[in-house]
């Protein structure tokens, strides 16, 4: 079909930098243009098989990055939109692509025509009848390892039901983010007694004000509930508790069929394309490159965490006992009475340092520390529109004038928004077709309290993190740009820009950074326990063999009690940082047997920064070398030497065992 010339995603955007042009875009222009766009994607990629004319980076490379720009003009709005500003018709529409773009996806990667035709220019590079350079090498690389994981090789039965799973999957996957979102919003805790909430200020009391007169806490996605720091009412922490760790297992929002369903059908498909498991299949194309190297890096932090946890709850137990010696210490007790602990050990709580956490005053932090780093400057563009109405647009500058792109932050809490924070690209930089970036970030703060949390802090410096990444993209393929690179690196240069937080003077005073630091480094078992708790469940539903999965939703629970119990890091006071039945970083996400990532890039991560303390700290002639030989390349190159060509050398894991106090 072709896209009526009345459809704004006809052609590229007139707006500046190729935005979008949200406040013009309707459901059915998003609708209109998949279709449209899945067939020209199709229809170029049939001419890239048949040219008859010898393989070249041209005819080849170029045409197979430029065949999907309709259609990646088309999704990266609309994913925009559906994560952070959804309604009816959006869902209906995502529901109906999901399907359909898996199997297109399946057209491509399943033609042996396509797969063929790479395979020429990789022979006639080989015979050096063509040459190619790194970033061409390595796209190559990667389109013929992605063919041959998605089962190009196959025969005709095996691929059908290959693209029938992927199918199903596609289907499972957005039927466990409706009901996740839905089953979050319906979790919400209704106080009707303002008593209940004593240890909130007036400020947050009035920002879970109902109209009916009550008081609605809204559930985020994690385990553990922020206000569970604050609430004195030991029985409204257990209700919110019990809200937030009860997610997904009954009623109307119950998710444990879709997961077993989705689990198995992984493990099939895995199983079906030769891999021993789901996780196999993930960690070959990752960083990691196999199952090993992860369990070997993050198994043994879990039973150290643990331990660290145990000798902590002994020290809550005892604070607990101090107001009621009949109290048998819970986990909706933890993070308050971790509180008060770190508050008379380290004469700190975060309530002393509320006036420097004023959200706009963060995010001009972030933007000081960009600029120091590698001499940036943020222009507001109010006459510019985001992917949402609450979004704000500013155009980003590099020192000397240059333009680099628009950064678009959208930081407030919706009912029709994902839960947690995120960035996406709107535009893909790149300089085959000659785009900057438009990059967003994504946050969910209560509009009514603009005061954030120090973890809300860290949260902002992270997602600007990927900001930069995407920003600062120079690659040739837009495929490769920016934060397009394996999981379990993705993560990595967004965590390095978390520590321009903890600058003296950047969000909050010398004094308060020295002793937040002290303080941030009590409760680390617990913090580091969840998070390995959920990365070690992620692998156990992907490491299972098919054979040994659930089959029903009521098998759920039980699975996840003995994976976590197998991994020692079952602490029922300190339970993952998500249940299976909510985690939907691995059902509705991308990390599935990948979230092992945020760990992995933690090594990085430390590694780096102890580089920059090595060499000055955060210096513009550090930054810019960060920039130019990590942000820069994107997924352009294999992630590692981008690696190697910042640090020296491989990372190690000392500086990261130093930060966690274990190592020892």
């Amino acid at each position: 079909m072709t896209l009526p010339a009345t459809n704004p995603l006809a052609e590229r955007s007139h707006l500046p930098y190729q935005l979008p042009d949200f406040a013009n875009l309707r459901p059915e222009h998003y609708r209109e243009a998949f279709e449209a766009g899945m067939a020209e994607q199709l229809e170029n990629l049939r001419a890239l098989a048949s040219d008859p004319e010898p393989a070249t980076v041209e005819n080849v490379l170029h045409a197979w990055e430029r065949s999907g720009e309709l259609l990646n003009r088309a999704y990266l709005p609309f994913a925009s939109v559906l994560w952070a500003d959804t309604n009816d018709e959006i869902d209906a529409i995502y529901a109906d692509l999901a399907p359909k773009h898996a199997a297109h996806t399946d057209a491509i990667f399943l033609d042996r025509a396509l797969f063929d035709r790479l395979t020429e220019l990789a022979t006639r590079e080989a015979a050096g009848e063509v040459e190619l350079d790194a970033e061409d090498s390595w796209l190559l690389g990667e389109l013929l390892r992605q063919f041959n994981r998605s089962g190009v090789s196959l025969g005709e039965d095996d691929q059908q039901r290959l693209r029938a799973l992927n199918q199903r999957l596609a289907e499972l996957g957005t039927a466990f983010e409706k009901a996740n979102r839905e089953g979050r919003v319906a979790g919400a805790v209704v106080v009707t007694d303002r008593a209940e909430l004593d240890g909130l200020t007036d400020a947050e009391v009035d920002g879970l004000a109902a109209e009916d007169g009550t008081w609605r806490i809204e559930l985020v996605n994690t385990t553990q509930q922020p206000l569970m720091t604050k609430l004195h009412d030991r029985g409204l922490r257990k209700r919110l508790f019990e809200a937030s760790v009860n997610r997904g297992l009954g009623g109307a929002h119950d998710t444990r069929q879709l997961i077993v369903d989705i689990a198995r059908a992984r493990a099939e498909r895995a199983a079906l394309l030769g891999y021993e498991h789901h996780a196999a299949l993930v960690a070959e194309s990752a960083c990691a490159k196999t199952t090993d190297a992860v369990l070997a890096l993050v198994a043994p932090l879990g039973p150290a965490a643990a331990a660290q946890a145990r000798a902590d709850a002994d020290t809550l137990a005892a604070k607990l006992a101090e107001n009621d010696p009949e109290a048998t210490l819970e986990p909706w007790d933890w993070e308050y009475l971790a509180e008060i602990v770190r508050r008379e050990r380290f004469a700190f709580e975060e309530s002393d340092v509320e006036e420097f956490l004023d959200v706009n005053a963060v995010l001009e932090a972030t933007y000081a520390a960009a600029n120091e780093l590698y001499g940036i400057t943020f222009t507001h563009r109010t006459d510019l529109v985001g992917h949402t109405p609450d979004a704000d647009v500013y155009e980003v500058h590099d020192a000397d004038g240059t333009p680099v792109g628009l950064f678009v932050m959208d930081f407030w809490a919706r009912p029709n928004k994902n839960g947690g924070a995120w960035m996406t690209n709107l535009v893909d930089g790149n300089h085959l077709t000659r785009q900057l970036p438009v990059v967003t970030n994504n946050c969910n703060y209560t509009r009514s309290t603009t005061t954030i949390s120090w973890d809300g802090v860290i949260t902002m410096f992270h997602e600007f993190g990927h900001a930069l990444h995407g920003l600062f993209a120079d690659s040739r393929y837009p495929s490769r740009a920016g934060t397009s690179t394996p999981g379990d690196f993705v993560e990595f240069p967004s965590q390095v820009n978390e520590h321009w937080a903890w600058t003296p003077g950047r969000v909050l005073p010398e004094e308060w950074i020295t002793r937040l630091k002290d303080a941030s480094r009590f409760n680390q078992g617990a913090g580091t326990l969840e998070l390995m708790a959920s990365t070690l469940l992620d692998q156990s539903w992907h490491t299972t063999p098919l054979g040994s999965l659930p089959t029903s939703g009521d098998e759920v629970e039980d699975f996840e009690a003995r994976a976590l119990a197998s991994w020692g890091v079952g602490e029922a006071l300190v339970p993952p940082r998500y249940r299976s039945t909510y985690f939907s970083h691995i059902w509705g996400g991308g990390y599935a047997a990948g979230y092992y990532g945020y760990k992995w890039s933690e090594v990085m991560d430390a590694d780096a920064v102890a580089w920059f303390e090595e060499n000055g700290g955060g210096t513009r002639e550090n930054g810019d070398h960060f920039r130019r030989t990590l942000l820069a390349p994107g997924g352009s190159v294999d992630p590692l030497e981008t690696y190697r060509s910042f640090r020296g050398r491989d990372p190690e894991v000392g500086p990261l065992l130093e930060r966690l106090g274990l190592a020892d």
